[in-house]
């Protein structure tokens, strides 16, 4: 390695690190998905597919502002940690999963198979213990 791609490796290591997206997975709850073969239009007014990334907040988290299309959570990424299989995903908030528990996150069948892979196979519907965040939801 030449000298001077030496001296500048640590540095620019360092300069890559910090330049990365970072989030906070603030939040524990259990993972669903919803239905499977039918594009959804959401509270926030986009349509999406089932292979689509994207998920549905809890309405305690997601609010109820006077025009849910306006929410300033909408078309914000969140990230999407499964410890169980050691995997991390990003989605697209698109809607309000009215019947979740607080901490609880909906997201669509293509991006639940990615997080739980091969859970949905064995008639499972539901992976418990998911971690999550991202800057527009506070963590």
């Amino acid at each position: 390695m030449p000298p001077s791609l030496k001296s500048t490796l640590p540095s620019l290591l360092l300069f890559l690190l910090l330049s990365l997206p970072t989030t906070t997975l603030a939040y524990s709850g259990d993972l669903t998905h919803y239905l499977e073969d039918t594009p959804v239009v959401g509270s926030c007014g986009y349509t999406s597919s089932p292979t689509d990334d994207v998920v549905a907040l809890s309405a305690a988290i997601m609010g109820r502002p006077a025009n849910p299309n306006k929410n300033p959570k909408c078309g914000t990424k969140i990230g999407i940690w499964n410890p169980h299989q050691k995997t991390m995903n990003w989605a697209t908030i698109v809607d309000t999963c009215e019947g979740c528990k607080v901490h609880d996150i909906d997201v669509s069948i293509g991006l639940f198979r990615k997080i739980a892979p091969g859970e949905h196979e064995r008639g499972q519907d539901r992976q418990r213990g998911i971690d999550w965040g991202g800057p527009a939801v506070g963590g």
